[in-house]
This record gives C-alpha cells, sequence and structure tokens, in this order.
C-alpha cells in the first residue's frame, strides 16, 4: 500500500464522515424543526380554547346580569303600578270619607260618630294598603337578588 492510497482512503474516509456528520445535523435540524412547528400549532390551539372558555363564562355573566336587570326593571314597573293603584284608592276613599261627611251633616248628629269611625277605618286599610305595596317591592328586590345570585353561582359553577 501506498501512501497515495493512504492519503486517498484517508480523505475518502474524512469526506464520508463529514457528509455523515453534515446529514445527521440536517436530520437534527429537521426533527426539531418539525417539533417547534407542532408545538406552537399546540399553543396556538390552546391559547385558542382558553379565549373561547373565557369568552362562554363572560357571556354567560352577562346574561345573569342581564336577566337580573330584566327582574328589576319587572319589580320596579310593579311597585309603580302598585303605587299608582294605591294613590287611586286612596283618592276615591277621600271621595267616600268627604261624601260620607256630607251626608253625616244632613243625616244631623246621631250619624256624626258613624262617619268618623267609618272615615278612620278607610284611612286604616289605606294606610295598610301602602305598607303592604311597600312590603311587596322589598320582596321582588329580595326575589331578584336571590334569583341573581343563584344563577351567578351557576354560572360559575359549570351547571345548567
Amino acid at each position: 500500500m501506498s501512501i497515495r492510497s493512504a492519503v486517498v482512503g484517508a480523505a475518502v474516509l474524512a469526506a464520508l464522515f463529514l457528509g455523515l456528520k453534515m446529514y445527521g445535523s440536517a436530520q437534527h435540524r429537521k426533527g426539531y424543526d418539525k417539533a417547534q412547528a407542532e408545538y406552537m400549532v399546540a399553543v396556538a390551539h390552546a391559547e385558542g380554547r382558553a379565549r373561547q372558555i373565557e369568552q362562554q363564562k363572560q357571556k354567560e355573566v352577562e346574561d345573569v346580569r342581564a336577566d337580573y336587570q330584566k327582574q328589576l326593571d319587572a319589580a320596579s314597573g310593579a311597585a309603580i303600578s302598585a303605587r299608582a293603584d294605591s294613590d287611586g284608592l286612596r283618592g276615591k276613599l277621600k271621595a267616600a270619607n268627604d261624601r260620607a261627611v256630607t251626608e253625616a251633616a244632613r243625616a244631623g248628629r246621631a250619624l256624626d260618630e258613624n262617619t268618623r269611625i267609618t272615615a278612620e277605618l278607610r284611612n286604616v286599610v289605606g294606610l295598610c294598603t301602602a305598607r303592604y305595596t311597600e312590603m311587596a317591592g322589598v320582596a321582588d328586590s329580595y326575589r331578584g337578588d336571590l334569583m341573581a345570585l343563584q344563577g351567578y353561582a351557576q354560572s360559575v359553577a359549570g351547571g345548567p
């Protein structure tokens, strides 16, 4: 074996070794790039899912708020209507009291006491009506608060 064939053999081996090393490096880089791309896709998917869940929870909270506001509006409307009815009844009671006083004056003193008692009883009924209307408004408000809290708790818990 000659020196020349030894040098050529060494050069071929060195070229083969360098070629294999470069091929391995390229394969490594290709695998790394593929894994990196898969990782980025997984991250993007996870972020998208997290945004979707967050938006869903926000919508549920907004739905609970909207339902609560509707209940408050309905309770407020009912209270206004009850006040109007109560005011109308008070007006009718006042008119009845005025008529009773007029009739009592015509009928004489014997009816004065009965008229006074009747007027007082009508006033008591009017006061009771007003108080019950106020209590109904407060009860409606508490009911609305309770339903809103229950709705919020269900949306947070993920229930139906």
